[in-house]
């Protein structure tokens, strides 16, 4: 390029800096000039806090590790937490919070059936985005009549279906019962075991519940013992599964027990008195001690150079939290490229940054939701690939099955 030409760009460059510097930017909610700011309610408290703890923490290393890179459009990543305990009811209050202060750009991380289904309507509404549920429920994956949702893990259908087909066509069983969580969650999941169940032909010959944040759940396993069952599926968290397979396990009984992500194997496993290979479990992302994953040794990285206090275990659920960061990330930067790539190549990085700096109204809701689940551009991290169907607002069906014993065996399912 001449000199004169040069100049001529540059001069170009400079006038649209300056228009863009000086128009009038009505910023997207949650966006300011130095923050982008995500909302979250998850259970922080109660029985089953130690999965909102850990998802929380996986975000936050995930969003640390941006920061101290300089945040995404010149602006840092922060996320505003509600305890919810796992109580709908304190869900639904934190949404209206969010809703009515409009102060987050999307909100991400809660965890559960139950609290989700009481959220999604209200972020519905208000047309804010609601990614990364710790949770398979069939109705979250509604792409028509919830566009503002985006799942980050397979569903519990596709959990369920790996694990009854282990079950029949691995280990040769066919008298099959179910105990669950009497809500939201477990009635979801009791539909969708009763569906895989009628594609081979066998009924559910026994099924009983018992009611979310309670310990009090022996009884739930002697309603079960007239069946004659060689398998059950529990549908619970982590305390709650414990404590009846250690039942289970005191009694004699030598059922094949099936539990799902959300009990988080290792976690399950340090409160069994007794782990056996009888005991399965289904995980939706990688095992997050194996370093032979990419994804995993980033994880990793991450955690061990965050701040001594944020700092937490090498487990799924800090994994998935550390992903989801991840993915919001990749999908900012995505949109951030798209606003610079319209700029002048010859524009220095310096005066692009810059402009990004005050271009917090391109960055929308509506955009957002648009390049976050485009079908033709997959997000990848490290070796972890979310991709989109066209008109499916779930980007993994990755399945992983555990049998708990000595030789902790494992059998994935890679689509």
């Amino acid at each position: 390029m001449s000199l004169r030409n040069k100049s001529i760009s540059m001069g170009i460059a400079s006038c649209l800096i300056l228009l863009v510097l000086t128009l009038p930017s009505a910023a997207a909610p949650g966006v300011t000039d130095s923050t982008i700011v995500f909302g979250q309610t998850a259970c922080f408290s109660g029985p089953n806090k130690n999965l909102g703890l850990w998802y929380r923490a996986g975000i936050l290393t995930a969003f640390q590790e941006q920061n101290d890179r300089g945040g995404v459009y010149g602006r840092l990543l922060r996320l505003v937490s509600l305890d919810d305990a796992y109580e709908p009811d304190l869900a639904a209050a934190n949404a209206e919070r969010f809703v009515s202060e409009n102060n987050v750009f999307a909100v991400i991380g809660g965890v559960g059936t139950p609290t989700a289904k009481r959220i999604v309507p209200v972020l519905r509404t208000a047309q804010i985005p609601f990614v990364g549920p710790f949770t398979g429920a069939d109705f979250l994956r509604e792409a028509k009549k919830y566009p503002h949702i985006i799942n980050l893990r397979a569903g519990y259908f596709d959990e369920i279906y790996e694990q009854v087909h282990h079950m029949i066509d691995d280990l040769g069983k066919r008298r099959f019962g179910i105990i669950y969580q009497d809500d939201a969650f477990g009635r979801s999941v009791l539909r969708n075991y009763k569906e895989v169940l009628d594609s081979r032909d066998l009924p559910i010959l026994a099924k009983t519940s018992y009611s979310r944040n309670t310990h009090a759940v022996h009884a739930s396993l002697f309603a079960l013992d007239k069946a004659d069952l060689d398998a059950i599926l529990i549908v619970g968290a982590y305390a709650a599964n414990a404590e009846i397979i250690n039942l289970a396990n005191s009694l004699g009984h030598k059922y094949i027990i099936a539990n799902l992500s959300f009990v988080l194997s290792r976690e399950l496993e340090k409160r069994i008195h007794s782990p056996s290979d009888r005991i399965v479990v289904t995980e939706v992302m990688p095992d997050a001690q194996n370093v032979n994953s990419h994804v995993v040794r980033q994880f990793q990285q991450a955690v061990k150079l965050s701040p001594e206090d944020h700092q937490h275990p090498f487990n799924e659920v800090c994994l998935e939290g550390y992903i989801l960061g991840r993915y919001l990330i990749a999908v900012l930067d995505r949109m951030a490229g798209e606003l610079t790539g319209a700029l002048p190549a010859s524009l220095p990085r310096e005066y692009k940054t810059e402009v990004l700096g005050n271009m917090g109204d391109k960055l929308t809701r509506e955009q957002f939701l648009k390049d976050a689940m485009s079908p033709a551009k997959p997000v990848v991290i490290g070796d972890w690939v979310i991709h989109f169907k066209s008109g499916e607002n779930a980007g993994s069906s990755y399945i992983r099955l555990i049998h708990l014993g000595d030789d902790h065996s494992e059998k994935e399912n890679h689509p």
